[in-house]
């Protein structure tokens, strides 16, 4: 009978415990150890915060941005251990990118060894707190006090890169809309922005030695050099003019921004193809007069790739890399190199010349040239190359560290990975977002790859077909893909990528063993909409 009561009220505790952190865990993506603890701290104007560290400088700073704005005050700085304090402390023997965060009744620490450390233990911090701690606009009626369960958080994450690629050159979106994309991003601890700024729509970036490329290739309708619209049509009218691109300046601020969110920015310059735009504002530089090449691509765009038998092309294109390395510090450049279309360079003089130069045997090794001339252009910059998967399934003679992007499916993602090449995970199946949710007319989005709604979206997992642990080192992480042509407006765009960017953060962040379909649901669809709402962001109805 004493064994029946043991076994009992073990039961009975496990219960209470899953119980509690079913309602206490509202955290995305899902923390590595999640264990919840009978009490609550309540966070007030007389909350102290100390820190012996100045990589948490910049997560401190997050906070009270926060509660300035809705809680119409900041916290004080105290000493370490007294009650009603958050501290701030350096563990070095933590990795990077890990903390611990613990909440108990009378005192708040986090723990971390890097800024990034610091930044997700607070993110997680907030996302305990009431929604409205995520408004972007300042409270009428300030919120004093903030009540957070008391929890202990041991976190890190399963892959060191979490991507999200927003593509501003199919349509052009705001600063102020690229900053709070970046924003959301950092709230669900992805840290790579992937801008897609360049591509037969439109250049969106200033490079000051060719200012045609912005007076000339960042606008399109009537009057310009560039149609409104190329296949797949956008949807609305088609008679206005449209245009936009960043100046450097804006990309500089862009760019700190993101810093000081732990988010690294990825700038894509979209080569040979998806060049139109560039081609049409350079055609002395990128195109061979002579080339009586006629093709269009699988978008129906006519000749829109930059001649590869060019001299002026390696030119044009590394005084191009030498601005982007000014504005843009991370390690990276995404350089393209999908869809190259059939018949581009078939009957280009310069390319036929250096066929025979280089002794290569057809389009397919031009290609490789190509691609291995950047390689060495970016090597001369300090930069490392990223592009999708093309460029490197028959390139062998591109640097180490060149990272792929697998787009079209798993596979190509997988024999990369058994071929020992770093390689981003992006299956156009599971995480491109411009896809529709589900078929129908009246539903925004592609359908081409879809349709994919949140839960096949979270049921990805990149190392499902790699068993070996040396080559699963081999994938980078995940990446999701919002590409615009059906994205006219912020609320479409938005639309399309939330909830998703909820499934791709726990996809990124979170054990595989841990994620759970019911579990992510509870969370993502119930305080993780209420946080985009505090925002007003734009999602889809989760009732659908």
């Amino acid at each position: 009978m004493k064994v029946f009561a043991v076994i009992f009220f073990a039961l009975l505790v496990c219960l209470v415990s899953l119980n509690a952190e079913g309602s206490t865990n509202v955290i995305i993506p899902k923390p590595r150890l999640f264990i919840p603890l009978d009490s609550h701290f309540l966070l007030n104007d007389q909350t102290h915060y100390y820190s012996d560290a100045p990589l948490a400088l910049n997560a401190v700073n997050y906070l009270q941005e926060h509660l300035l704005l809705q809680a119409g005050y900041k916290l004080k700085t105290g000493q370490s251990g007294v009650p009603n304090t958050i501290d701030y402390l350096r563990d070095p023997d933590l990795k990077q990118e890990a903390y611990t965060l613990d909440v108990t009744a009378d005192k708040i620490v986090i723990r971390a060894n890097s800024q990034a450390g610091f930044f997700y233990a607070t993110v997680s911090l907030m996302q305990l707190m009431d929604p409205v701690i995520w408004s972007l606009h300042k409270s009428d009626v300030p919120r004093k006090s903030w009540m957070m369960p008391s929890c202990s958080i041991e976190d890190a994450p399963r892959f060191q890169w979490r991507g999200m690629m927003l593509d501003t050159a199919r349509n052009f979106f705001s600063v102020a809309y690229v900053k709070k994309f970046i924003d959301r991003m950092a709230q669900h601890k992805l840290n790579l922005f992937h801008w897609h700024l360049t591509d037969d729509e439109g250049w969106r970036i200033e490079i000051k030695k060719y200012p045609l490329l912005t007076q000339i290739g960042a606008k399109r309708g009537p009057g310009t050099a560039l149609p409104f619209s190329f296949y797949p049509a956008m949807r609305g009218p088609k008679d206005k003019l449209e245009e936009g691109y960043y100046t450097q300046d804006e990309i500089r601020e862009i760019v700190a921004y993101a810093a000081k969110r732990s988010v690294n920015v990825l700038p894509e310059i979209d080569i040979p193809a998806h060049a139109k735009a560039a081609v049409t504002a350079y055609p002395e530089l990128l195109q061979d007069p002579n080339d009586k090449s006629r093709y269009t691509s699988i978008q129906k765009v006519s000749n829109n790739t930059i001649d590869a038998g060019l001299e002026s092309t390696y030119v044009f294109l590394e005084n191009i890399v030498k601005e982007v390395t000014t504005l843009f510090p991370f390690e990276y450049i995404h350089l393209g190199g999908d869809e190259i279309p059939k018949g581009a360079w078939s009957k280009s003089p310069a390319v036929e010349k250096l066929m025979q130069t280089e002794q290569l045997k057809n389009i397919q090794e031009v290609q490789d040239y190509f691609f291995t001339e950047m390689d060495r252009i970016l090597a001369r910059h300090d930069r490392k190359m990223v592009a999708w998967q093309e460029v490197r399934e028959h390139n062998t003679a591109l640097r180490d560290d060149t990272i792929i992007i697998a787009w079209r499916g798993n596979g190509a993602g997988v024999k990369a990975a058994k071929k020992q090449q770093k390689v981003i995970m992006a299956p156009a199946q599971y995480l491109y977002f411009d896809q529709q949710y589900v078929k129908s007319s009246g539903e925004p989005g592609h359908t081409w790859a879809g349709p994919t709604d949140t839960q096949d979206a979270y049921s990805y997992d990149p190392t499902a077909q790699i068993s070996d642990e040396d080559v699963k080192g081999s994938i980078q992480g995940v990446h999701g893909c919002l590409w615009s042509e059906r994205a006219p407006t912020e609320a479409i765009a938005d639309y399309l990528a939330w909830p998703r960017i909820f499934s791709l953060s726990e996809i990124a962040w979170s054990p595989q063993k841990e994620r759970n379909w019911d579990d992510f649901k509870r969370r993502a669809f119930g305080k993780g909409m209420q946080r985009l709402e505090s925002q007003t962001i734009s999602h889809r109805d989760t009732s659908k």
